[in-house]
């Protein structure tokens, strides 16, 4: 369950996102999937590429302090950083979340292993990249979210066909919000 305090925030950002020209929120009943998603399999470690104001990542980070838990999240703008911050802070949510500023493709490198839990939702076309890095972190039983499949179907398609070829994953289209394929290694 969300709490009142980061439903009151999440709310507040569904009010004020038409203002913001560069925000790209998830549909709130996405949101609320994969914090259920989360805290079903009893994720711990969460990983979450492309923050941008903080929307999903109040899911999430919701998620992860309900398993005591953390979410690691990825942005290169300091607009957005400084932005969502504030949001989770607001929210009670900062003590769950570690903020990574700059390159999710060279920051990835430096978790650790454990990952059971993975959303991708940033810059479409390096995709494949942020998997390529963040896949072998990747804990045995973990769940993948990768957002836009519906939205950016040219941009993820190759992607997701990869994805479906995994023999440790069981992956499919989720026609949620803006769609999204949802993988799960059972481990």
């Amino acid at each position: 369950m969300i709490d009142d305090g980061v439903m009151r925030v999440i709310e507040k950002m569904e009010r004020f996102q038409q203002d913001w020209s560069d925000s790209w929120n998830i549909p709130r009943g996405q949101g609320l999937l994969m914090h259920q998603l989360a805290l079903a399999a009893g994720c711990r470690r969460l990983v979450e590429v492309g923050t941008s104001y903080g929307y999903s990542g109040l899911f999430l980070a919701s998620a992860a302090r309900s398993g005591g838990g953390v979410l690691d999240t990825f942005e290169r703008n300091p607009d957005k950083i400084a932005q969502s911050a504030e949001f989770f802070a607001e929210a009670g949510l900062s003590e769950f979340v570690n903020q990574h500023d700059g390159d999710a493709l060279e920051l990835l490198k430096q978790l650790d292993d454990g990952v059971d839990f993975v959303f991708l939702d940033a810059t479409k076309d390096e995709t494949e990249d942020y998997w390529r890095v963040i896949e072998p972190k990747l804990a045995p039983r973990c769940i993948v979210a990768v957002d836009n499949t519906s939205t950016h179907p040219e941009q993820l398609g190759g992607f997701v066909r990869m994805l479906r070829r995994l023999e440790d994953f069981s992956s499919c289209d989720v026609q949620v919000g803006h769609g999204f394929e949802l993988a799960v290694r059972p481990g």
